[in-house]
């Protein structure tokens, strides 16, 4: 059996959770990463979002890159994916794919996304 999104695809989520613990609905993700099973109860993705003059270029977002609209990723109107936050989204809550993204959109939001968790630093504290 094969896997029913694959890793560049771009979604349309009815449910999600944002890292506070607020909920989200209906949203587009860019799909980067799958839990590794045979057949995946969970996908990991970007959220993508048509705010384009949040874009790095164009505001205080250094990680929001730019994902202009094509006939691959049959998206409506020029976008963002915000590359500093990494989403669960189960397979459930993931209602149809409406593109995918090329390998070098792909590789620049996984560089970006690198690239803010270089920015993060941990504190390990002693006892």
């Amino acid at each position: 059996m094969s896997k029913k999104y694959e890793i560049g695809d771009i979604v349309f989520v009815s449910k999600y959770d944002y890292d506070k613990g607020e909920k989200g609905e209906n949203h587009l993700f860019v799909i980067i990463d799958d839990d590794n099973q045979l057949v995946p109860i969970e996908y990991f993705g970007l959220i993508v979002s048509s705010h384009r003059k949040k874009s790095k270029e164009n505001s205080k977002f250094k990680y929001n890159e730019p994902l202009d609209k094509n006939s691959n990723n049959n998206l409506h109107k020029d976008s963002i994916v915000k590359c500093d936050q990494i989403y669960s989204i189960p397979l459930k809550n993931i209602q149809f794919k409406i593109g995918q993204v090329d390998i070098d959109d792909y590789m620049r939001f996984l560089e970006a996304y690198n690239e803010f968790l270089s920015t993060l630093t941990v504190t390990i504290s002693e006892e």
